[in-house]
């Protein structure tokens, strides 16, 4: 995207103080990148057209969100409608505090998130430790499993010149990858990247790779870098 680009060029803005990202989680190596080239904080922002700010990433405990209570109730819900406990994974469910003209109570807005603990910069807000995603976002293994699996640029750099990749669940045991890259890969670089994959997925899935020149993102402009198998 255009913040890489302008990190690996070096550019940086006049007087510029901090960067806030919206939409979508920022990748931590694009977070060491920025943060070596411009020398200011990132923070990434949690939010959703219905409620605005969810949560801002702490600065001084960035795998930690803090929770905008004043401006909604974020509750991580279990399959129960439990509350989920630290350490526990369930679905984010908003009551936004400031929406008069069409009040919205415990509303799912289909994000799946990993309830924290208190944090140890002293704000005192509830605390999120990581925002998955949704649930098409979810990788399902033949046994009937499910995780979200991550794939950091820098373990398809360490292989090859891979700029952009998308990955989808098409079968129970196969992936498709859709790779942008600098330069046609070689053989030995494929089948490392297929290793990888494998690695990282947890099982040993047919893997293939389809090189494209461009990756298209959806109307909502969210890049999705895994899409699941769909239910049924």
């Amino acid at each position: 995207g255009l913040l890489l680009e302008a990190a690996r060029r070096g550019e940086r803005p006049a007087r510029l103080r901090g960067v806030g990202t919206f939409g979508e989680q920022l990748a931590d190596d694009l977070r060491v990148l920025a943060r070596a080239t411009w020398g200011v904080p990132l923070a990434d922002i949690y939010s959703c057209e219905e409620a605005g700010y969810l949560a801002l990433q702490c600065p001084q405990v960035p795998e930690h969100y803090h929770v905008q209570s004043e401006n909604v109730l974020l509750e991580v819900l279990d399959g129960d409608g439990r509350p989920c406990p630290a350490g526990a994974t369930g679905e984010v469910v908003l009551t936004p505090l400031h929406n008069f003209a069409m009040p919205l109570v415990r509303y799912a807005i289909g994000d799946f998130a990993e309830v924290g603990p208190p944090c140890r910069c002293g704000r005192g807000l509830p605390v999120l430790r990581r925002i998955h995603g949704r649930a098409r976002n979810l990788l399902r293994l033949p046994d009937g499993s499910r995780h979200w699996p991550s794939f950091p640029a820098e373990a398809w750099l360490a292989i090859a010149p891979v700029r952009q990749f998308r990955l989808r669940q098409t079968a129970p045991a196969r992936i498709e990858a859709q790779l942008v890259a600098e330069r046609p890969l070689q053989a030995g670089e494929q089948r490392a990247l297929q290793a990888m994959l494998r690695q990282r997925l947890r099982y040993p899935f047919e893997i293939v790779l389809r090189p494209v020149a461009a990756i298209e993102r959806p109307p909502s402009g969210k890049f999705e870098d895994f899409i699941g198998l769909p239910d049924g």
